[in-house]
């Protein structure tokens, strides 16, 4: 695995440099560590970022929907990148690409995001539509993540993720928690978050469904029963805007399959690739 800044982005690679590159961008708060599980099954290069603000990327400023995708522009180019893998907020980023791709790009994975509308993340529990920034970091810092030890935080997490306790796992939490005065807590700063959640309500996505004009596999994760009705109907509503998408109902995976079936989310999305690089 390799390192290297493009555009002020880190940037993490698996695989020879004259192979073609997958993007692999994550979710709210995570770096490119969470896709080392999956990297060496991708098909040619996987190129995983760290988010501006997170990881060794410094913020973006201003942090805005259209740099971000100015910025992942760059990278697809400098990394000589074929395709996009975004999990949750990292598949809006991807969507907006989609819709509008750079002459190299050629396909797309959504893994459970990219889908869903702002009013519909707020009755899965997020803040409301009319949060301010400020509000939205207080919002944030009231869910930081702290606990005990190090074993604690990784038992408690794996639950989360509906993992088991691995050493991919281990080793992407080691990555992203610190241990302050005996207590390994969550250092990623609310204020970075909050400017990504800004950056994406500012755009509605899944409007932009129809306009997708590379294939696009979105992966809806359906294990968990919360909300099911709301977003079944908005999955499907996404995948039908547009011939480009195929629709894949991983009825048996929540909403982190990288961390929780890591071989078969691999294998699902590297075949898939294969087919359309």
């Amino acid at each position: 695995m390799k390192r290297r800044l493009v555009e002020g982005v880190a940037v993490r690679e698996w695989g020879g440099l004259a192979e073609p590159g997958v993007l692999m961008w994550p979710g709210l708060g995570s770096t490119g560590g969470y896709f080392a599980s999956v990297a060496e099954a991708m098909p040619g290069r996987a190129v995983a970022v760290d988010p501006p603000g997170f990881g060794d990327s410094p913020p973006l400023e201003p942090c805005t929907s259209e740099r971000l995708v100015e910025l992942a522009r760059a990278v697809i180019s400098e990394c000589g990148c074929r395709a996009i893998v975004g999990h949750s907020l990292g598949a809006y980023l991807a969507v907006a690409l989609a819709s509008d791709p750079p002459v190299e790009l050629r396909a797309v994975v959504l893994i459970d995001g990219g889908y869903l509308r702002v009013d519909e993340m707020v009755e899965l529990g997020q803040p409301p539509v009319s949060a301010s920034r400020s509000e939205l970091v207080a919002w944030l810092s009231r869910h930081r993540l702290r606990f005990r030890d190090w074993d604690t935080a990784i038992q408690e997490i794996a639950a989360m993720f509906d993992s088991s306790v691995t050493p991919a796992l281990e080793a992407y939490l080691r990555e992203v928690l610190v241990e302050v005065n005996g207590e390994v807590r969550d250092p990623r700063s609310p204020e970075r978050m909050a400017d990504l959640l800004v950056a994406a309500r500012s755009r509605d996505t899944p409007a932009l469904a129809h306009q997708i004009a590379v294939p696009t596999l979105l992966i809806a994760c359906a294990k968990q029963p919360e909300h099911r009705e709301l977003r079944q109907t908005a999955w499907q509503r996404f995948a039908d805007a547009s011939p480009q998408i195929q629709l894949h109902v991983a009825e048996t995976w929540s909403h982190n399959p990288i961390m929780e079936a890591p071989v078969a989310s691999a294998n699902l999305i590297a075949d898939w690739l294969r087919a359309h690089l």
